[in-house]
């Protein structure tokens, strides 16, 4: 089956333990010790995971797939998936920026379901705040930003019969 399984990503606040489970993750949420991950810097590049539908879920005793969202741009979602078969990440998008995007619209463009679990997610320590990026991030932007205009146009040529587009 030519699925990915997503992580819910998360931020948990500088000097605060990172939960070890969803229930810690909730309580901690709950505090404003943690939140989603790019919440104030790009709501819209974890947008698609759904992350009030999650939140919401009912206690489950371990892993599981809650729930499947359709891709859309510009997701940027952590996951895992088989060692086979799934399209490898274009090495061209170096430093900052669509580096995730590309790789998740190549899956959305190979046939690739997204599928979120619950009962795991990921965490980066330390929120992600404006003005907190190196010096050379918006060149490096600029360059990945023309880089994946070229992408989604060999995308079409790779992808010839996908109605699929990014």
């Amino acid at each position: 089956s030519r699925v990915v399984f997503v992580l819910p990503a998360f931020e948990v606040r500088a000097g605060t333990r990172v939960p070890g489970s969803k229930e810690e993750l909730l309580l901690s949420w709950g505090a404003g010790d943690a939140r989603p991950f790019y919440g104030t810097l790009c709501p819209r590049c974890q947008a698609p995971t759904d992350f009030g539908r999650w939140r919401a879920l009912p206690p489950s005793p371990g892993l599981r797939v809650a729930y499947e969202v359709p891709w859309r741009d510009p997701w940027e979602p952590f996951y895992v998936a088989p060692a086979r078969g799934v399209p490898p990440f274009d090495e061209r998008f170096l430093q900052y920026g669509f580096n995730r995007i590309s790789q998740a619209c190549e899956l959305h463009m190979a046939g690739f379901r997204f599928a979120v679990l619950d009962g795991a997610f990921v965490a980066h320590r330390g929120f992600k705040e404006p003005g907190g990026f190196h010096g050379g991030r918006e060149a490096e932007l600029g360059h990945n930003r023309r880089l994946f205009r070229s992408f989604c146009a060999e995308l079409a040529q790779r992808y010839p019969h996908s109605a699929r587009r990014c």
